[in-house]
């Protein structure tokens, strides 16, 4: 239990996916309270995401705590980290294009493109016959993962320069520090699965999600501007 203890990556795994619950449960928080509604259907999709992915995290993290400790490899929980974390970059996904399009209703159908890429990409492990459920979080994080991180960063920053004149800048501040921190999630979550210059690829991953959880405290005004 000591040697467990004295690991770095047991306290940044547990950091790493309680950053996406605080994020969640804040989010969730500020929406109760709204007094505009315009945004709501779009951050619940986020509240989602920080949900379903500090779930996966937090499996990973009592993964490693098992593995450390001698019991091994759990399938079961192998299962249910790779799933959520599937989930949660499909919803991220989601939450982006939402966010795009919540002014424009023209534009309402372009939200069924994550549903739609996530029919494909079941199709496409179908045909290249996947049957291991980690290479399938793999592909995900690949796809859904790096494109959902960079399109959420994107409608944040997009969101923020549109609701300027209000002259809220503990709210825009908050957006642009939650775009950038999810803008680097695309690249440490989405791209990169190796250590860099001998650190974990997890501690930027986990400084990301502290980035943003720390900045969705900010953001809660975003559903009193939001019309």
């Amino acid at each position: 239990m000591d040697m467990v203890l004295s690991e770095p990556m047991f306290y940044i795994s547990f950091i790493y996916g309680v950053s996406f619950l605080v994020m969640s449960y804040v989010v969730f928080h500020g929406m109760k309270k709204a007094t505009a509604i315009t945004l709501i259907t779009t951050f619940y999709s986020l509240n989602l995401f920080g949900l379903t992915h500090g779930i996966a995290e937090l499996i990973d993290w009592e993964r490693f705590f098992l593995k450390a400790t001698g019991t091994g490899e759990v399938e079961i929980l192998k299962y249910l980290s790779q799933i959520f974390l599937i989930i949660s970059f499909v919803v991220l996904l989601q939450f982006g294009v939402n966010l795009l399009t919540y002014r424009n209703e023209k534009k309402g159908t372009l939200r069924l493109i994550p549903v739609i890429l996530f029919l494909v990409y079941i199709i496409v492990l179908f045909i290249i016959k996947t049957d291991d459920i980690s290479k399938a979080g793999l592909i995900a994080r690949y796809t859904f993962g790096f494109s959902g991180a960079l399109l959420s960063g994107i409608a944040l920053y997009t969101l923020a320069n549109s609701i300027k004149a209000m002259g809220n800048s503990k709210l825009i501040k908050g957006l642009i520090v939650a775009a950038g921190g999810f803008a680097l999630y695309a690249v440490f979550g989405g791209l990169i699965i190796k250590p860099i210059v001998g650190l974990p690829i997890q501690l930027f991953r986990a400084a990301c999600a502290l980035t943003i959880a720390i900045s969705s405290f900010y953001i809660l005004d975003v559903f009193k501007a939001s019309e």
